[in-house]
Formats: structure tokens, C-alpha cells, sequence
């Protein structure tokens, strides 16, 4: 057995154990399983023979820990957060829409399955990564994380290329290239919050990862996801701390840069026929405004939602082009309507809502009500752009199944504990004795 297979297989029996004493090891453990999924790595079949699930056994740890450390975790006053609610709303509408639908087949017990999994995760990471230290190992691990995804990218083999697009890297959301491209650059403001640490190796740390991943995202060569980039790119000036502007704009400029430089033809080839070449982009427009069309007509007939995953199998019902059928909707807020119905939608728009909210709330209170609201300044600065990026590229792709987006959907709320916690320790510490008072003015006073 490979020293890789061993060492893996340490780690994660150790972090498992763990995490029943120490909740946020399981957190780190199952974000790490979610990156590496070492069932597509060439040393994973060796642990084939022990037939673990590993996101499974991790998230029972994970959840017997939390439940015998639950009155230690400071979760605050409310159990549970609106934006948890909304995402509970979200999974009784997918949950009604597979009974609704009448029908049932393998992709809804894959869906429902992931989609419980992914749900349960959240709400447990919501209420374990509740301090400050806790969301900088969080911020450490998207970091190294990315890293990841980009040396394996760097290092794999041309079969990993199909049609000169990366693909095959990392766990089932990062099958294709565009889900890859996607949570990289949803990853990279992560990325910058580590870089604008004062600590050199932390600097180095961030630097390695943010080229590693901005190449992979070169070698994905995903329109949506370079459309998306550039616009989280743009905002990104607009909601960073203002003291922190100019710095920013700086490295975005030097990312600019690098990426002109590690970029090929193949590259460019591609991105410019959003601008240009007007028959591919009419071939794909036709293609995206038939899917949509089709899209909008399931959601007419079928209001309670077609069930979960089968707007692929039932798309050809509602088009008028006989060609296209196990297609795509290319369009997360379509999928949603079409397949989980309108109840769904509005609850996914309510996570949406309360989740840019809460960032609202976090960004207020840190700046008003703490010492040092830095890092969770920048954090929702960071959760902002991941949010901005997973729904711009949604408009073009597919990514309501995939369960990185609901991790930054679900960071606000950590976001909020966290700051809550502070603002509520600060409160019951004794005021500190006035600056000003000078050793002198205590010595007139003592006299007086």
C-alpha cells in the first residue's frame, strides 16, 4: 500500500475520533474530504477493500461530537438562524417535490441523499465555527485548500484534458471544468484575507495558493466562470474596507497580470468568442434561450416542481427542438423553480436574502461594537465575493447541487455568532481605567 494510502488513512481515522471531543477537527476533516474525495486520486483504490464512507463517517462524528459538546459551543440566543430556517425550508420543498412528482429513479436518491448530507453539514458547521479563531482555521483550510486543487491541476496528465479544458479534479462538484473554475475563484478572496496578514509565511502561503489556483482556473478555460471573476473582480472594490482599496486594487492588477502571463492561445480562443465569433455565440445563446424556454414551461405545468433530478430526463417534453433532451437547464435559479417548484425557489431566495443580510448586520457591528473588526471585516468582504461568484456563474450554469455554495451561503451565520459572542464577552468585562488619567492627575487628585 502507498505511503500516501497510509498516511491518508491515519488522518482521517485520527481526525474522526477527534472530532467527537473536538467538533471543529470534524469540520476541517469533512471540508478536507470534500477537496481531496480520494476515491478519484490513484492511491484511493488501495483503500477500496475497507469499503468506508468517508463524508459519512466523518459527519456522524462530526454530529455525535457536536451534540455531547453542544453546552459548550457559544451559539447564542437563537438555536436557530433565519438563513437556517430558509435552508430547512429549502430541503422539506426538495423532499415534497421527489413525493409530488410521482416519479422516483436513481439520480433523486443520489440528489436527496447528497442534499441531506449537505444540509446536516451546514447547520453543524453553523453552530460549531462560532469564534474568531475558529473562522481564521476555517480561512486557513479554504486557503491550503485551494493550493490543492491548483498543484493538482498543475500536475495532471494531458488525459485529464478534454477538448483542452481541465477536467476530473477533486470530488463529483468539480467533475467538469466549470465547477472547478467556479469554487477557485470562489476560494481566492479567502485567499487574500490570509495574504493581508503581516506574518511571512502566511504571505508566502497565500501567495503559492492564489497562483496555483488562478492557473488552474486558466487551464479550466470556463466562460461563467471567467464572467463571474470579472464581475466579483469589479466588486470587489467596491465592498473591501476603504483602507484596504488601494492595496487591493494593486494585486488585482499583479493577478491581471499573471494571469496574461500564464494564459495560452487556447485560452483566449475561447474567451473571445463571448465577445466575438458571432455564430458560436448564437449556436450557444439559441441553445441556453431554448433550455430556458423550456425551463419556464415546466415550471407553468408543473408548479410543485417536476422532482429532484428530473428536469434532465423531462426537458424534451417542453422544447420544441426534438435534439434536445438529457440536457442541462444552465441556470441554477431555473433548475430550482423547474424541479423542487415555487416554494422552493422562494425559499432559496430567502437564503439568499438573509445570508447577504446577515453579512450587512456582521459588517455593522464589527465595525461599531469591537476592538479589532478587522479580520471579520475582511471575512465578509471574502463571503461576499464567494456568494457573488457562485450566483453570477449560476445564471450559466447549473450549481444549486453543489455543496460548496451552500458552505459560503451558510458563513454568514458563523459570521454573525462569532461577532455576537465578542460584542457579548466585551459587555461583561469591567471598563478599563480612563487613558487620560495620567500618574500626575491621580497624584492631584489624591492631594485634592
Amino acid at each position: 500500500m502507498p505511503l500516501r494510502s497510509i498516511t491518508f488513512l491515519l488522518y482521517f481515522l485520527g481526525s474522526s475520533g477527534a472530532a467527537i471531543a473536538f467538533p471543529m477537527i470534524g469540520v476541517v476533516c469533512y471540508i478536507v474530504l470534500y477537496h481531496v474525495y480520494p476515491q478519484t486520486t490513484w492511491w484511493g483504490p488501495y483503500l477500496d477493500f475497507l469499503g468506508i464512507r468517508y463524508a459519512f463517517v466523518c459527519g456522524l462524528c462530526l454530529l455525535i461530537g457536536t451534540g455531547l459538546n453542544l453546552n459548550r459551543l457559544p451559539i447564542g440566543r437563537r438555536i436557530l438562524h433565519p438563513t437556517e430556517w430558509a435552508m430547512l425550508a429549502v430541503f422539506l420543498c426538495i423532499l415534497l417535490s421527489a413525493t409530488m412528482a410521482g416519479q422516483w429513479s436513481y439520480r433523486t436518491d443520489v440528489f436527496l441523499d447528497k442534499m441531506g448530507k449537505v444540509f446536516l453539514f451546514v447547520l453543524l458547521m453553523s453552530h460549531v465555527v462560532v469564534t474568531r479563531n475558529r473562522l481564521w482555521q476555517l480561512t486557513l483550510v479554504l486557503t491550503l485548500m485551494a493550493l490543492y486543487l491548483g498543484h493538482e491541476a498543475k500536475i495532471a496528465p494531458p488525459g485529464a484534458f478534454r477538448t483542452s479544458r481541465l477536467d476530473g479534479i477533486g470530488g463529483p462538484d468539480f467533475r467538469e471544468s466549470s465547477g472547478l473554475a467556479i469554487h477557485l475563484f470562489a476560494l481566492m478572496p479567502f485567499v487574500v484575507v490570509v495574504f493581508q496578514q503581516k506574518r511571512l509565511w502566511l504571505k508566502v502561503l497565500a501567495f503559492l495558493a492564489g497562483c496555483y489556483a488562478l492557473n488552474a482556473v486558466l487551464l479550466c478555460r470556463t466562460r461563467s466562470a471567467f464572467m463571474a471573476g470579472m464581475v466579483a473582480g469589479i466588486m470587489a472594490i467596491w465592498y473591501i474596507p476603504r483602507r484596504h482599496r488601494r492595496w487591493l486594487i494593486l494585486l488585482l492588477v499583479c493577478a491581471t497580470i499573471g494571469g496574461v502571463i500564464l494564459s495560452d492561445n487556447w485560452f483566449w480562443e475561447r474567451m473571445v468568442t463571448i465577445f466575438s465569433s458571432a455564430e458560436e455565440r448564437d449556436q450557444s445563446a439559441s441553445m441556453r434561450f431554448t433550455l430556458w424556454g423550456g425551463a419556464w414551461r415546466m415550471i407553468r405545468f408543473n408548479p410543485w416542481g417536476v422532482g429532484v433530478g428530473h428536469f434532465e430526463q423531462r426537458i424534451a417534453e417542453y422544447v420544441d427542438r426534438p435534439e434536445i433532451e438529457m440536457r442541462n437547464a444552465h441556470n441554477s435559479f431555473l433548475l430550482c423553480a423547474a424541479e423542487i417548484g415555487i416554494l422552493g425557489f422562494i425559499a432559496y431566495l430567502a437564503v439568499l436574502a438573509t445570508a447577504w443580510h446577515s453579512l450587512s448586520c456582521v459588517s455593522r457591528m464589527a465595525r461599531t461594537r469591537l476592538h479589532d473588526p478587522d479580520l471579520f471585516e475582511m471575512l465578509v468582504f471574502a463571503n461576499r465575493l464567494a456568494i457573488i461568484v457562485y450566483m453570477v456563474a449560476g445564471l450559466f450554469v447549473s450549481r444549486l447541487y453543489t455543496e460548496g455554495a451552500w458552505w459560503f451561503l451558510a458563513l454568514p451565520v458563523c459570521l454573525e455568532r462569532a461577532v455576537e459572542n465578542e460584542v457579548r464577552v466585551l459587555a461583561s468585562e469591567p471598563l478599563p481605567e480612563p487613558a487620560l488619567l495620567t500618574q500626575d492627575a491621580r497624584l492631584v487628585t489624591a492631594r485634592a
